[in-house]
């Protein structure tokens, strides 16, 4: 029976969503021969997106087949079911839906299941008999373990890029939620060196969110830049690859001047990105031991006309963009606006309706050393400024000791 996926409905639907019509071709045409290809192979049943979430409990038993005339009905009903589950999981607004959706679910199961054997070791612990619940846990972390490896295997073994994940037009670029909402990048001053940090905690304004840092800080004025272009360079590369660039094209697409200086700065901050490790622990998301902002980076033919740079992002950075927790924003807005204002932009972008944040707050957030709260008032009140002018913002303000905003 001919394959009921319609290429060009999703293609057009792709388009309304904010794809260039070269990408939403490309990305039209490879799921429709994904399709086709695992439509043929052994057993004749194309696999659901979902399904790459499912860990295995073992060998599944042969179905019986089905008498000839509900076989034809069965078949059908069938790969209607696939269409639309395709449609959904792969899907852009008004109704976003993609792969990485289903990690996020069957994260959030597992976390869930942790959660409820974390309650039952509290009240076994005060029974003799406590190692029972003990090792509940520790079945359960295992469980989660084993998900989002089989996942990474999963989405590896597809060759599936974080665009196929979560995608993002080319004029905008991307960060995960998390990043927006904690002191990962800071604004400290130019002037004080930066700081080495071994296992710091790192403030996240959800008390829900522990995030603990290893490496150099990083700051908003270029580490963050880098990090969100990067980000774009690799977005269509299947994860786990590497993809290169030039140090005249990183600069250019930052803004930054073509000259020695500027392609030192960048060598040193996509140093600093590739040396982080940090862990992340959450309800969502359970504990991911450890994340690295760029997992590999190293200079081809250094000192030659030829030179390039090789990077490679961290597989495990599919886990914080699941479930649609990412933000995406307009690349030449957001590139130009100050440290303080980019930090206040996080914040405001990763809600839908940001609620009112406290000034101290937003100071933790930023990982500002300023001591003088009339000064950091101003400084606040000047990022406000900033984005509405900027125009990414309809307006941004100072109410007592609440910063509030107006998408």
């Amino acid at each position: 029976m001919p394959d009921s996926f319609d290429e060009q409905g999703y293609r057009r639907k792709l388009i309304e969503g904010g794809l260039s019509e070269a990408d939403a071709t490309a990305l039209a045409r490879r799921y429709a021969a994904e399709r086709t290809t695992q439509a043929g192979t052994a057993g004749g049943a194309f696999r659901p997106a979902s399904s790459l979430f499912e860990l295995p409990d073992g060998p599944a038993a042969p179905e019986p087949p089905p008498p000839p005339p509900s076989a034809a009905v069965a078949r059908s009903e069938q790969m209607a079911a696939e269409s639309a589950e395709l449609a959904r999981t792969m899907g852009l607004p008004p109704e976003p839906r993609t792969v990485v959706n289903a990690l996020a679910e069957k994260v959030s199961g597992v976390t869930a299941e942790r959660r409820t054997q974390q309650m039952a070791t509290k009240k076994t612990t005060e029974k003799p008999a406590g190692a029972t619940g003990e090792l509940a846990a520790q079945v359960s972390q295992a469980k989660q373990a084993a998900l989002l490896k089989h996942t990474k295997q999963q989405i590896k073994d597809m060759q599936l890029s974080l665009f196929d994940l979560a995608p993002w037009p080319d004029h905008m670029r991307a960060m995960p939620n998390d990043f927006g909402r904690s002191a990962i990048f800071t604004t400290r001053n130019k002037k004080v060196p930066r700081a080495a940090l071994q296992r710091e905690a790192i403030y996240h304004i959800s008390k829900d969110v522990e995030i603990t840092f290893t490496g150099v800080e990083l700051r908003a004025d270029s580490d963050e830049l880098v990090f969100a272009q990067v980000l774009e360079y690799a977005k269509r590369t299947p994860l786990g690859e590497p993809v290169t660039f030039t140090f005249y094209e990183i600069c250019q697409d930052l803004g930054w001047s073509i000259n020695g200086r500027y392609y030192k700065q960048a060598e040193d901050c996509l140093s600093r990105l590739q040396a982080s490790a940090m862990q992340f622990s959450s309800q969502r998301l359970g504990r991911l031991e450890s994340v690295s902002l760029i997992r590999r980076f190293r200079i081809l033919d250094r000192g030659k006309r030829t030179s390039r740079c090789q990077v490679e992002i961290d597989t495990e950075m599919v886990v914080l963009f699941a479930g649609d927790h990412y933000t995406k924003f307009v690349w030449e807005k957001y590139r130009k606006l100050s440290p303080t204002a980019r930090r206040m932009f996080d914040y405001f972008a990763t809600h839908r309706e940001p609620y009112p944040l406290k000034l101290e707050t937003f100071r933790l957030m930023c990982g500002s050393d300023s001591t003088r709260p009339k000064k950091w008032r101003e400084q606040v009140s000047e990022a406000c400024d900033e984005l509405r002018e900027n125009g990414l913002v309809d307006s941004a303000w100072i109410n007592d000791d609440l910063v509030h905003c107006k998408r």
